[in-house]
């Protein structure tokens, strides 16, 4: 069972962490210095010259039976040099810099044992601290940083990484295959073969052909990429991914101590499960690397060369306190790229993800229920031909659908009255200065329903795309004038009269709010009204204004020191915000920011090159009460919580809704989460609440508190035995992990896990905690949760099967625990079914049970314990002796898809031969 995790089970803390917070953690101590000049090593103590430039080496592999994300084999070139640490960072140093002399890291650790147990955050900390201390510029800016328990850093808001900096770094996934594959030797290497199953001191194996060590085995190493797919031809200075992708995956490389040699592979860039920045473990470490990486190329998740990079510098749980809601996205265009892209906050992490195919766009408005986005190819200003298009706001941009007429630009959603959606458009988005000419203009409205336009209608003359305001009683534009159309008393503005507001001065960027106020958002050229209203002058764009409904000026909000605002909208969902782009002196629109109407202060979204005609949409469904915080009800998933959290945050929503017609769960492993398809049983209404490294601890407290207070219609218990699990902790694969991590169990434990009923919009709120879609390193959906068939492989054993013992407190806590569970459940009339699930029959020739341990005569004597319990015994596995062929498994422990459908359907017919009796 016991999925691999990277977890520190002997926690540490920073004891200097003050000193780190001060020194490191403001964006402008961290952020590359910009005139002042630093003295720049030429040969640096305890690392190697690497001379790279004009060479190339091979990233993933074309053999068959790697992962998805390590195919196609890639081709990476270099057109610098760059220095690499000789070892893997020791505890010694790390002491040295991010905590007092007399700190030790572990009771297992000396001075020149690899550090270990440290997140990628930890690693950058740690890399930016060696570049102060040798007066050099920090590659990492950040925000903000947060710390877990036990002072590891679990985020830093903001992180940009600055290649064309020369400071300490970790090196990239190809800087580091390069150097490893100079005398790749994984026999050399400390590995479960040689190892005792422990790391040893840096520098006690053989060191390569460049004299670096430890490339192979000891420890896993963190590299500085985020996790993405290859492309099928050669890149230049690769440095991976461009962003955090779906769910936030880094890369490891190099195998560790409790690897076979033949598993440690140069093509390799994941443990068994996914990792994050937030990951940990005592068998991950890293190295450092310095030097600049000039015209780097990123590629995004799915291959594609990035031309621009665009960082978040919010994380999505600020972005929840500020509009109030998980529900949110933001859509800009990328001028570089001349496509849209979006953030949807609501997933939990802040990829920018690039509308693929899409035309020329401008000028982007989210549909009220946040699903399409629609936008038009001309420009305010410009009097050019535009069409005005909608399609679906996901990678790909399903749904595309053109509204056909000969001219339309700047749609804007509405609601009608009849609660069905349309989009206000105008027919030119040309200046209005000429009121000839802009009489000549129309706007005009379209509905739009079941991803398909109907009939335009013309609402009145000119162009109004500033908004036409939900009353119906204003319409606003501005292109060198502020203009407006008024309703008079006891009509609406398609009877109104138009007027020019602002003393007829050059204004631009018009736009009506969307909260009933009718006021009006716009930018000016320093002009004398504004001037007068602020008190003194100011130059174009300095200042973002804004007018009542009779166009008087009300507020004023200046522009941060260096820059000026741009493409300034009302935020859509009703609340007092504003985004808008800030262009530095040169005229580069680098930000977009958010801008709080209430206190006039400025937040930086996002950061980039050329970002333009932001849109920020949130939901209007905020359930937060005196009953109901929504920061914790049903927020079963962070980024911060191992990746299990997920799959149970999925599996907890199905639980909530279904809890009155589940009859029959699941509780468990990995194991149990891939062979066991809940949908495919008949013979029951069965829930699967199995997650990755799930043990007794979790398992207990998820039958405890949720089954046995909410299934009130449960038969039958499903309960997994995998004897290997018994000798796991619950603080590495629960309560470290996941409860201590996440609010959403505590928040429920904190009520009395909802005995007495749930609070309204539970769930609701729970509904839209959040959820990224799924992982780049696990082909299967979250919706299914079944895996490719691929072949049981090599029968590995990363676990020292001495070392568990039936005397352990571990075990037999475990071992109580499993049998509480059983008793509980048979005591309530439920029925128990007990499965051990298939894995590589090879092991049958071994002395293990399995990939973790324990001895196989330790395994027979704990199955023939269960035997003697009040249950039914569901033995698939039979210590090798089963039918689970090569085409049914996934890996060693895992079942496929294949394996999944025999193993459901002979649990389905045992499960209805027990409604018989």
């Amino acid at each position: 069972m016991k999925d691999k995790v990277l977890i520190n089970l002997g926690s540490f803390a920073f004891l200097a962490l003050a000193l780190i917070l001060l020194n490191s953690c403001s964006e402008d101590d961290d952020s590359p210095s910009s005139g002042e000049i630093r003295n720049y090593v030429t040969s640096v103590d305890g690392f190697v010259h690497v001379a790279a430039k004009g060479k190339s080496t091979y990233l993933g592999s074309n053999l068959g039976g790697v992962r998805q994300s390590e195919t196609p084999q890639m081709e990476a070139f270099f057109t610098y040099d760059f220095y690499i640490g000789e070892t893997e960072v020791t505890c010694g140093e790390f002491n040295a810099l991010l905590r007092s002399a007399d700190v030790k890291c572990n009771g297992k650790y000396n001075d020149e044992s690899p550090i270990t147990n440290v997140t990628f955050y930890d690693a950058v900390l740690f890399a930016n601290a060696k570049s102060k201390k040798e007066n050099l510029d920090t590659v990492y800016s950040y925000t903000s940083a947060s710390f877990d328990a036990s002072g590891s850093c679990e985020n830093l808001t903001g992180l940009a990484f600055h290649e064309k900096v020369k400071g300490y770094r970790l090196p990239t996934e190809a800087e580091w295959i390069y150097v490893a594959s100079q005398g790749w030797n994984p026999e050399k290497g400390w590995n479960s073969v040689n190892s005792d199953f422990k790391f040893h001191d840096v520098a006690t194996s053989p060191a390569n052909n460049l004299g670096v060590y430890d490339m192979a085995g000891n420890v896993l190493e963190w590299v500085n990429d985020w996790l993405t797919y290859f492309k099928n031809a050669p890149v230049t200075n690769f440095v991976g991914g461009a962003d955090e992708g779906s769910l936030g995956e880094r890369v490891v490389k190099g195998g560790s101590y409790r690897d076979l040699p033949s598993a440690t592979t140069l093509h390799s860039r994941s443990d068994v499960y996914t990792v994050t920045s937030s990951a940990k473990g005592d068998y991950l470490g890293f190295r450092l690397a310095l030097g600049e990486i000039p015209n780097a190329i990123w590629l995004d998740e799915s291959g594609t060369e990035k031309e621009s990079i665009v960082n978040s510098q919010v994380d999505f749980l600020e972005m929840k306190h500020l509009t109030g809601t998980f529900e949110t996205k933001l859509v800009f265009r990328n001028d570089v790229t001349n496509k849209l892209s979006f953030i949807d906050f609501g997933s939990g992490v802040t990829s920018v993800i690039e509308i693929e195919g899409t035309q020329k766009a401008y000028h982007p408005d989210v549909s009220p229920d946040g699903k399409r986005v629609a936008y038009c190819t001309g420009v305010e200003g410009v009097n050019v031909s535009s069409s005005v298009y909608v399609r679906n706001l996901d990678a790909s941009g399903s749904g595309l659908v053109k509204l056909d007429v000969e001219n339309a630009a700047i749609p804007r959603w509405h609601v009608l009255d009849n609660g069905d959606t349309a989009i206000v458009y105008v027919s030119s988005a040309a200046n209005n200065k000429e009121s000839s000419a802009f009489a000549s203009t129309s706007t005009w409205q379209v509905p739009f329903k079941n991803g398909k336009f109907g009939k335009p209608k013309k609402l009145f003359d000119g162009a109004y795309h500033g908004g036409v305001s939900p009353s119906k009683k204003l319409a606003v534009t501005g292109a060198r004038l502020l203009r407006a159309r008024v309703a008079p008393s006891g009509k609406t503005v398609a009877n109104g009269t138009d007027t020019v507001w602002y003393g007829g001065e050059q204004a631009c960027n018009a736009s009506l709010a969307n909260d009933g106020s009718d006021r009006t958002l716009f930018l000016d050229f320093g002009g004398k009204t504004g001037a007068k209203f602020v008190g003194e002058t100011y130059r174009t764009h300095e200042r973002l204004l804004v007018a009542d409904d009779k166009g008087r000026l009300v507020q004023s909000i200046a522009s941060p020191k260096g820059y000026t605002f741009d493409h300034s909208e009302w935020v859509l969902g009703g609340s007092n915000y504003a985004v808008a782009t800030l262009a530095n002196a040169s005229g580069a629109h680098e930000k977009i920011v958010l801008i709080n109407l209430s206190d006039s202060t400025v937040k930086t979204l996002v950061e980039g090159e050329e970002l333009w005609h932001p849109c920020l949409w949130h939901s209007r469904s905020n359930y937060n009460s005196k009953d109901l915080d929504t920061d914790s009800a049903g927020v079963y998933y962070l980024p911060s919580a191992y990746y299990s959290a997920l799959e149970l945050r999925v599996k907890m929503q199905r639980f909530w809704e279904n809890r009155d017609e589940i009859t029959a769960v699941a509780l468990g492993s990995s194991r149990t989460m891939f062979a066991l398809h809940d949908k495919s049983i008949k013979s029951y209404n069965m829930l699967n609440m199995a997650f990755s490294a799930g043990q007794m601890t979790g398992i207990s407290y998820l039958f405890v508190n949720y089954v046995m207070n909410h299934l009130k219609n449960l038969k039958v218990l499903v309960l997994e035995m995998s004897p290997d699990f018994l000798w796991y902790h619950g603080y590495g694969t629960w309560t470290g992990v996941i409860y201590e991590r996440v609010p959403g169990f505590k928040y429920d434990e904190n009520h009395n896990f909802w005995v007495d009923g749930l609070p309204e919009h539970f769930i609701d709120a729970a509904k839209v905690t959040p959820r990224p879609e799924t992982a780049l390193q696990h082909p299967y959906t979250l919706e299914d949760f079944l895996l490719p068939d691929i072949f049981w492989g090599t029968p590995l054993i990363t676990r020292d099967t001495m070392e568990a013992e039936m005397d352990s407190p571990i075990y037999e806590e475990n071992f109580k625990c499993f049998k509480a569970i059983v008793d509980i459940a048979r005591q309530n009339g439920i029925k128990v079914v007990v499965a051990v699930y298939p894995q590589h029959p090879g092991y049958a020739f071994t002395g293990s049970f399995g990939v973790y341990g324990p001895r196989r005569s330790y395994a027979y004597a704990i199955i023939d314990s269960v035997k003697k319990m009040d249950v039914v015994l569901f033995d698939e596995n039979k210590f090798g002796a089963h039918d689970y062929t090569d085409n049914m498994a996934y890996n060693v422990d895992h079942l496929s898809t294949s394996g999944a459908m025999q193993f459901t359907q002979r649990l389905d017919l045992l499960l209805s031969k027990l409604g018989e009796n």
